[in-house]
């Protein structure tokens, strides 16, 4: 084994630490910023943005495997159908955990966000092949900047006017980003990542974190545990709230 291979890591060591800093970030914003807010205790609030800045690990990693699925899958409508399902089934755990209720239209999970981005990836994929097939050099290119712009702005209207979910067109276009580099994905993942900053708070920076393992990364899947990381979401988010509700006064 050469010292690349000994320095390998997997897809599902990816997904494992998005999850895991995913899961921090969740017990930061809905255990202890609750409990911070109650007890007006700053020590509540250093901790909550202790884990509130793991947590920005989360969501690029995310980003990165729907453009990595949309690359590898068999089965691109099956997968986009996937992901519709389980932000269905994930929307009313996400309305117990943030907006106290099970049902709340205006504040939407992230899987949304992820179905809509593989969405805009799979409409510039198929633009640019129909492009490319007639159009060469300039004008292909020119023609390709506005395919980017139309499916930038249909995703936009989607998530204003209908979606409203998690990091809204930010994580739309940082998914869009990623796939348009992705013959450079380490270039690719941190101009997403400077682009959540620039959209979605400074924090979202300390991602780039991520470029270290995504470094050692070279395509291997690893243990495949598909469903697990699907049903993890929701179920997280219950296990959480339920934990939130009997140690947090009011919840």
């Amino acid at each position: 084994m050469d010292m690349c291979e000994k320095r390998d890591i997997s897809g599902f060591a990816l997904k494992m630490i998005a999850i895991i800093t995913m899961a921090i970030d969740h017990i930061g914003a809905i255990i202890v910023e609750n409990m911070a807010a109650q007890k007006q205790a700053q020590a509540l609030w250093t901790l909550d943005s202790w884990l509130r800045g793991i947590g920005r690990l989360a969501f690029p990693l995310f980003c990165f495997f729907i453009v990595e699925g949309f690359h590898y899958t068999h089965d691109r409508r099956r997968y986009a159908v996937r992901l519709g399902i389980f932000a269905v089934i994930s929307e009313v755990p996400f309305d117990l955990a943030f907006n106290s209720g099970p049902f709340y239209i205006y504040d939407n999970n992230v899987m949304w966000t992820l179905l809509l981005g593989l969405l805009a990836i799979w409409a510039l994929d198929s633009l640019f092949k129909k492009i490319r097939e007639k159009f060469s050099g300039a004008p292909a290119m020119g023609l390709e900047i506005l395919s980017i712009a139309a499916v930038t702005l249909v995703a936009d209207l989607i998530e204003e006017f209908i979606l409203n979910s998690d990091y809204g067109i930010g994580g739309v276009v940082a998914i869009m980003i990623m796939y348009l580099l992705g013959t450079h994905r380490l270039v690719g993942f941190a101009l997403a990542v400077l682009w959540l900053g620039l959209m979605c708070g400074s924090t979202e920076w300390y991602a780039v974190v991520d470029l270290i393992p995504l470094y050692f990364y070279h395509g291997r899947q690893g243990r495949k545990m598909k469903y697990f990381f699907y049903i993890f979401y929701p179920a997280h988010l219950l296990i959480i709230r339920l934990i939130a509700h009997f140690i947090v006064p009011g919840m």
